[in-house]
C-alpha cells in the first residue's frame, strides 16, 4: 500500500502542477487581430480599419492617433458591432471640425478589450496625409520640400530656389536654425487651393501656414510667379520664426501683428508692396490708423482693413529694427518664447509697453499721436496664443497716390536671396518621404483565474500531502 500511495500522490501532484500552469495560459488574452489598414481620402476623410477576434465578445475598440508636431495624443472610439469577430472603423472627417492639411504624418494604434477582461494594444503604425487629387512634383533638401503640379519644372525650381535662399537668409539674420523639415504645397488653381483648406477659410486668403506641423499651402498660379516668390518667403518666415519662438507645447506666444509684420518685412527687407503701403499712407494722412493693441489677435476679415493691418504690422516691425536694432528684435523673440504678458516683454526689452511703442512709431512715420485711455488697474489677462493658420492676400499691386506723409522704409539693402539662383536639383515626381513606425508592445490584462491559480494550487497540494501522510500512518 505504501508504494501505491506514493505513486498515487505523485500522479495527482503532477496533474495539479499541470493545471496550475495551464489555467493562466488559457485565461490570458485570446484576442487576435487581422487586417489593419489606413486609407487616405483627402480632403474628405481618413479611414482607419481593423479586424479582430476573440474567444469571447469584443466589447471595446479604441483608436489612438499621435500626429508629428502635435502636443497630445487623440483617442477615439471606433464604430463596430460587439461580437467574437469584429471589423472596427474610425472615420476621421477632415472637413467637419477635425481638419488636417496635406503633408501631416504620424502613427496610430488600437486598444481592444473583450467581455472576459482580456485586452491588447496593437503595434504602432505610420501614416501620412497627402492630397491625391493632384499629380505632384517635388524638390527637396534637408530643410525644405516643395510640391507643385502646375507650371512645369522651371516654375517649381524658381519657387524652390527662392525658398532655399530665404531660409538661409532668415537663419543668418535671426540666428534661427531650421531643424525640422518644412513642407510647401503650391496649388496652381484657386479652386484646388480652397478645396484643400478647411471650411470657412477667408475668401481672400492666398497662403495658409500650419506652424505646428511645419506645413504651408500657397495658391500660386503659373502666370503669377513674381507674387508667388514673395508669398513663399512670407510663409517660410512664419515657419522659421515659429521654430524659434514656439513654446514646449507648440503654442506661439507673441502678438499677431508682430508675427505677420516679420513675415511681410522679410518678403522684401527695406520695402513693402504697394497693396500694404497705399492703405497705410492713406490711414496716416486721414488719421485712421488701427490701434496696435487691436492687432494682437485675429486680423479683420474685410480685405481693405486686412491690408491696412498688414501694412501697419510691417511698419511697426520695421520701426523696431531701425530704432532699436536687430539684437533687441532677437531678444524680443527669445523672451516671447519664454512667455509673459505682451506689455511686460516690451517693457523689459524696449523700455515701453505696447501703447508707448505705438506712439514712438507714430511719431517716426509722421502720424498724429493716439490718445490712450487710462489703463485699468485690474489684473491683466494672459495673452492669447497664436492660431495654427496665417493668411496672405494675393492682390495685384496698385500705384500709390501721392501723399503728404511718406511711409518710412528701412535702409537695409535687398538681400542676396532676392536675386540668387540656387543649383538646380533633380525633380522627384510623386515622391513622399517614408517615416518608419515605432513598434509597440502587446499587453494583456491579468486574468481573474490567473490571480486565483496560486491559491487553489496551494490548497490542493496541502490536501494531497495531508492525505498521503494519513495513508502512510495507516
Amino acid at each position: 500500500m505504501r508504494g501505491s500511495a506514493i505513486r498515487w500522490f505523485l500522479f495527482v501532484l503532477l496533474l495539479v502542477i499541470g493545471l496550475g500552469f495551464a489555467l493562466p495560459a488559457h485565461a490570458q488574452g485570446t484576442i487576435t487581430t487581422g487586417s489593419n489598414t489606413f486609407e487616405n481620402h483627402f480632403p474628405q476623410n481618413l479611414l482607419f480599419k481593423l479586424q479582430a477576434q476573440s474567444s469571447t465578445r469584443i466589447t471595446q475598440v479604441a483608436l489612438s492617433v499621435q500626429i508629428e508636431g502635435a502636443s497630445s495624443i487623440s483617442r477615439y472610439n471606433a464604430d463596430f458591432t460587439p461580437d467574437t469577430k469584429v471589423q472596427a472603423i474610425y472615420t476621421w472627417k477632415i472637413q467637419e471640425g477635425n481638419y488636417l492639411p496635406p503633408g501631416v504624418y504620424g502613427q496610430y494604434w488600437w486598444d481592444i478589450q473583450d467581455s472576459a477582461g482580456n485586452q491588447i494594444q496593437t503595434p504602432k503604425q505610420a501614416f501620412r496625409v497627402d492630397d491625391p487629387t493632384q499629380k505632384w512634383n517635388k524638390l527637396s533638401n534637408d530643410q525644405l520640400a516643395l510640391y507643385w503640379y502646375a507650371g512645369g519644372q522651371s516654375f517649381g525650381q524658381a519657387l524652390f530656389d527662392r525658398g532655399v535662399q530665404a531660409i538661409k537668409f532668415l537663419q543668418q539674420d535671426t540666428g534661427v536654425t531650421v531643424d525640422h523639415l518644412i513642407q510647401v504645397f503650391i496649388y496652381g488653381d484657386r479652386n484646388d487651393f480652397f478645396n484643400a483648406l478647411e471650411p470657412g477659410a477667408t475668401e481672400w486668403t492666398g497662403g495658409r501656414a500650419f506652424p505646428e506641423y511645419s506645413i504651408v499651402l500657397i495658391n500660386v498660379e503659373p502666370s503669377n510667379l513674381e507674387w508667388g516668390l514673395g508669398a513663399t518667403t512670407h510663409e517660410l518666415t512664419h515657419q522659421v520664426i515659429h521654430q524659434k519662438v514656439k513654446g514646449p507645447l507648440g503654442d506661439l506666444s507673441m502678438p499677431h501683428w508682430m508675427d505677420e509684420g516679420l513675415a511681410v518685412y522679410y518678403e522684401n527687407p527695406g520695402r513693402v508692396d504697394s497693396q500694404f503701403s497705399v492703405p497705410l499712407g492713406r490711414a496716416i494722412q486721414a488719421d485712421t490708423l488701427l490701434p496696435v493693441r487691436t492687432l494682437s489677435g485675429t486680423f479683420p476679415a474685410d480685405p481693405s482693413a486686412a491690408n491696412l493691418a498688414y501694412g501697419e504690422s510691417w511698419s511697426v516691425v520695421d520701426f523696431i529694427i531701425r530704432h532699436y536694432g536687430r539684437d533687441k528684435l532677437a531678444q524680443l523673440l527669445q523672451d516671447f518664447k519664454t512667455g509673459g504678458y505682451y506689455d511686460d516683454v516690451f517693457q523689459k526689452v524696449l523700455g515701453v509697453d505696447t501703447d508707448g511703442l505705438e506712439n514712438e512709431w507714430r511719431k517716426d512715420i509722421g502720424a498724429n499721436p493716439r490718445v490712450v485711455a487710462t489703463r485699468s488697474n485690474a489684473a491683466p489677462t494672459p495673452f492669447p496664443t497664436f492660431g495654427l493658420s496665417t493668411e496672405f492676400t494675393p492682390v495685384s499691386p496698385v500705384t500709390a497716390p501721392a501723399t503728404a506723409s511718406s511711409v518710412a522704409t528701412a535702409a537695409s539693402p535687398t538681400p542676396s536671396y532676392m536675386k540668387a539662383t540656387a543649383t538646380p536639383q533633380e525633380v522627384a515626381v510623386n515622391s513622399t518621404p517614408v517615416h518608419p513606425s515605432s513598434s509597440g508592445n502587446n499587453t494583456n490584462a491579468p486574468s481573474p483565474l490567473g490571480n486565483l491559480c496560486g491559491g487553489v494550487f496551494g490548497l490542493v497540494a496541502l490536501g494531497i500531502l495531508g492525505a498521503a501522510v494519513r495513508q502512510r500512518r495507516s
